[in-house]
């Protein structure tokens, strides 16, 4: 089966949270059910920053849905979209 490469924005609840703790927390998430292959942190502007996670899914339906819904559900994280996919 093929697989995708999916880029995510993941921004934080809060200004101040740790971001090296907020990746490791979303690494922990996705073991067993998603690769993540890459993870980088970027300024936005104003001191606001988001991380970019590229993970790696099976190419079968509602494997966006899945990777949202287990970011989504870590703490400290305040919303999470969807950026580009890709196969591999």
């Amino acid at each position: 089966m093929a697989e995708v490469a999916m880029t995510f924005s993941v921004l934080p609840e809060d200004t101040d949270s740790s971001m090296e703790d907020l990746i490791k927390r979303l690494r922990a998430k996705m073991e067993g059910k998603a690769k993540v292959v890459e993870t980088s942190v970027q300024e936005i502007g104003f001191g606001l920053k988001k991380i970019k996670m590229v993970v790696i899914v099976k190419d079968q339906d509602g494997q966006q849905d899945m990777i949202e819904e287990l970011a989504s559900s870590v703490d400290g994280v305040g919303q999470v979209d969807f950026e580009d996919a890709s196969l591999v």
